[in-house]
């Protein structure tokens, strides 16, 4: 997969003469590779790229120093950001077409010792990107139970787990299938990620004041019948939330929880009443992200091309998806202990994370030492 033509021993070829041959020759390194970041970062005699590919972040050449003032001059240029800044933090975006496809690419620079760092995100379009929950690698159950969710007008659907777990990827799914019915579909995003057609994206700006809560109030009068919140992240939000799901919209949003029953046991440390909960909650869905085998070398990686001898290509989700029937519902309302909320939806069948991700090793999907370091994070 690597292209040998660009890369000579680590460095780059030195026919990259200028900012602009590089930005491109990077870019579009990182798309033949299929990484989801690149990393600039100025050393003292060099700079060095890195690329996460699979959740992994390698080494994979280095820049003449000589060229990076003016290869950040270059990508600041692209992205809207101020090429006269250089002491402060700034973030920006644009879009280009990589290998056939086109990208959103997200970046943020930092002042560093050494210079200023950049790191971009790649995020392919809505026509690139994975259009179904199966193809993101939930089980025909989890979809039935995901889609028997959104098909309520109101309520709170909730998708948790730590940074780089895959939920802003989850939620673009929801939202493309709330956006091609006939409803109007809003969110509301530090920053927007994913772009998707018939959704009106808004950037929460805090410099200006707007924060998630408020910027929640104000997009009500805008008359939406599905609204994402990028995350619930304090007391005002999940409040705010809340009581939009119970006025008749049908709220998304992220949290930050371990699993599917600590999700419930957060929002009450937020401040939210137990009957408020159980009154609003419909679903809640935990993940993870593990690598997948690669499907050539099956794991081996012994000199496979298509996963540069990892072993591993692309990724997939494990999860658990936690659906509020009635009887839940009476318990959350009344406060019941965690433990006495596991047992009872242990009793209706539901499958913790554990579950599927014994099952995906025993598919060959993934390995067990992939589950457990995903589970522990």
């Amino acid at each position: 997969m690597t292209d040998t033509k660009m890369i000579d021993n680590g460095v780059w070829k030195a026919d990259m003469r200028s900012a602009v041959e590089a930005v491109d020759g990077v870019l579009s390194h990182a798309a033949l590779l299929g990484a989801s970041d690149v990393h600039i970062d100025p050393r003292i005699g060099s700079t060095a790229v890195r690329m996460r590919m699979d959740g992994q972040l390698e080494h994979v050449g280095s820049l003449p120093k000589k060229i990076h003032d003016e290869l950040i001059s270059r990508l600041k240029i692209l992205s809207g950001a101020r090429t006269d800044v250089h002491a402060v933090p700034q973030d920006g975006r644009f879009r280009v077409n990589l290998a056939g496809a086109s990208y959103n690419v997200r970046i943020s620079f930092m002042p560093t010792y050494h210079g200023e760092n950049a790191v971009l995100r790649l995020l392919p379009s809505a026509s690139a990107a994975k259009d179904s929950f199966a193809s993101l690698g939930f089980t025909p159950e989890h979809v039935a139970r995901i889609g028997k969710a959104l098909e309520a007008n109101n309520g709170l659907i909730l998708v948790t787990g730590p940074t780089g777990s895959g939920k802003t990827t989850t939620l673009r799914v929801c939202l493309s299938l709330k956006a091609s019915q006939p409803l109007s579909v809003m969110t509301l995003e530090d920053p927007v990620e994913y772009e998707v057609p018939g959704v009106r994206h808004v950037h929460i700006r805090h410099a200006y004041g707007v924060t998630f809560a408020s910027a929640l109030r104000s997009a009500l009068r805008q008359d939406p019948d599905v609204i994402m919140v990028g995350e619930i992240r304090d007391n005002e939000t999940a409040a705010t939330a809340i009581s939009t799901a119970l006025t008749g919209h049908l709220v998304l949003s992220t949290l930050h929880t371990t699993s599917a029953v600590d999700t419930l046991v957060r929002l009450a440390d937020m401040g939210v009443a137990g009957y408020l909960t159980a009154a609003t909650i419909r679903l809640v869905i935990s993940q993870r992200l593990v690598r997948m085998t690669c499907r050539v070398c099956d794991g081996t990686g012994d000199e496979c091309q298509t996963c540069r001898g990892s072993g591993f290509l692309g990724r997939s989700v494990i999860a658990e998806v936690l659906p509020i029937d009635d009887r839940l519902r009476e318990m959350i309302a009344r406060g019941d202990a965690t433990q006495s909320i596991r047992e009872h939806i242990l009793s209706q069948g539901f499958q913790p994370m554990a579950y599927d991700a014994d099952e995906k090793v025993d598919w060959g999907v993934t390995t067990r030492a992939e589950t457990i370091s995903a589970m522990s994070s």
